[in-house]
């Protein structure tokens, strides 16, 4: 193709995760009504937790960054905005707590140690800030690093727990840090509107060094948890 000019230019072709990110903004931009993101999901209830592997953040950049996402939704209270201590991206999900007893957690996090050997500190990219019905949340790339990690801990799990037993979730795994969760099921149009804006904002880098596995809860509109075994990449 040429330019105005008659001076031949192209087009860069999209990465993966921006034409992801590309097409499911697209999805969304089409949605009629957020969801409640906190319904019961199958086997969970308020006294159970559990086990998932997490990259938790304690990054001020991201604080900085999420917290001004927060301030320009914070008039919408149908959106509940994650808290500061709770920034976090699902990597793999276990099994409920109450069906690992303590020498099958430990032996989970030794065979994570060992799949996990070799795993050096990356860095990611968070941004732009988009949207499914249950909330909005900041993108993530590349995906590589982060499946990789994936793939090494569901080696872990199955180690310990068999393959059978290897949760699919999440089952389209595309890196994300939430920045809030939907409770009602409000018409979609203002979320729309406002980050049609705020996606302009540019994103930024966000080192990664460890991965937690976390016995996780709910509390009121609030993801809490403990920590149950600590990974440290090396460098």
């Amino acid at each position: 193709m040429a330019d105005a000019h008659g001076i031949a230019c192209w087009a860069v072709p999209l990465t993966l995760e921006q034409q992801a990110d590309a097409d499911d903004w697209e999805t969304f931009r089409r949605t009629e009504r957020m969801a409640d993101h906190w319904w019961w999901r199958p086997g969970w209830r308020p006294d159970r937790h559990y086990l998932t592997w997490y990259l938790i953040f304690h990054n001020q950049a991201l604080t900085d960054h999420v917290a001004g996402f927060q301030r320009e939704l914070a008039d919408l209270d149908y959106l509940d905005p994650v808290p500061v201590d709770g920034l976090h991206m699902t990597v793999q999900g276990v099994a409920f707590a109450d069906e690992m007893p303590p020498d099958q957690v430990a032996a989970l996090g030794k065979a994570a140690d060992e799949q996990c050997a070799g795993i050096e500190p990356f860095t990611l990219t968070a941004g732009p800030i988009a949207a499914y019905p249950g909330g909005t949340f900041l993108r993530a790339a590349p995906w590589a690093p982060v499946a990789e990690l994936r793939t090494r801990l569901r080696a872990a799990i199955s180690t310990v727990l068999g393959p059978d037993r290897v949760p699919d979730e999440p089952a389209r795994f595309k890196p994300h840090i939430s920045v809030t969760y939907c409770n009602a099921t409000p018409p979609a149009a203002e979320v729309i509107g406002r980050l049609t804006k705020l996606r302009q904002r540019p994103s930024i880098r966000l080192p990664v060094a460890s991965v937690d596995l976390l016995e996780l809860r709910r509390d009121r509109h609030a993801y809490r948890w403990d920590i149950r075994h600590h990974i440290d990449f090396t460098a």
